[in-house]
C-alpha cells in the first residue's frame, strides 16, 4: 500500500486565520475606543487570545505547505497524525477501530489490545490519564 498524505483545506485554514485576524481588529477597535477597565479587559483579552490562536493557524499552515509535512499520514505500519505534538498509532497495537458519535460531532474511535491501553496509561503524565479516562467514558474507547 502506497502512503496517503492528508492535509488541511487550503480555504478552511484562510477563513479561520482571516476570523483571528478579524478579531485582533475588533479588539484593536475596543482598546481604541475603551472608557472603562472592562473595555481594556476584553480589548486585550480579544487580542491576545485571536492574535496567538492566528499564529499558531498560520505556523501550522506553512508547516504543511512549505515544509510538506501532511496533518495526518496514513501507511502499512500505521497512521501519524501531527498537531502540536506527533502521535503515531501502529496498526499492530489496534484491536479495531469504530466510527462513534459525540453530540453532533463524527469520530473514529481506537481501540487499543488490553495490553497496550494498560501500558499507555502506565506511561502517560496525570493529563493523559485523565484524557484517556475521560474518552473512556464518554465514548468507550
Amino acid at each position: 500500500m502506497e502512503e496517503t498524505k492528508i492535509y488541511h483545506s487550503t480555504w478552511r485554514m484562510l477563513l479561520i486565520f482571516l476570523g483571528c485576524l478579524l478579531f485582533v481588529f475588533g479588539g484593536l477597535y475596543v482598546l481604541h475606543m475603551h472608557r472603562n477597565v472592562y473595555h481594556l479587559v476584553v480589548g486585550w483579552g480579544c487580542i491576545v487570545f485571536f492574535g496567538c490562536g492566528g499564529i499558531v493557524l498560520l505556523w501550522s499552515f506553512l508547516k504543511e505547505r512549505l515544509f510538506g509535512q501532511p496533518h495526518l499520514t496514513i501507511n502499512d505500519k500505521g497512521i501519524s497524525y501531527r498537531g502540536m505534538k506527533t502521535w503515531h498509532v501502529r496498526f499492530a497495537d489496534v484491536a479495531s477501530f469504530e466510527a462513534r458519535r459525540l453530540g453532533n460531532n463524527n469520530f473514529v474511535a481506537i481501540n487499543y489490545k488490553p495490553n497496550v491501553e494498560r501500558q499507555k496509561i502506565e506511561e502517560a503524565s496525570i493529563f493523559g490519564y485523565l484524557l484517556r479516562s475521560m474518552n473512556k467514558l464518554l465514548i468507550n474507547a
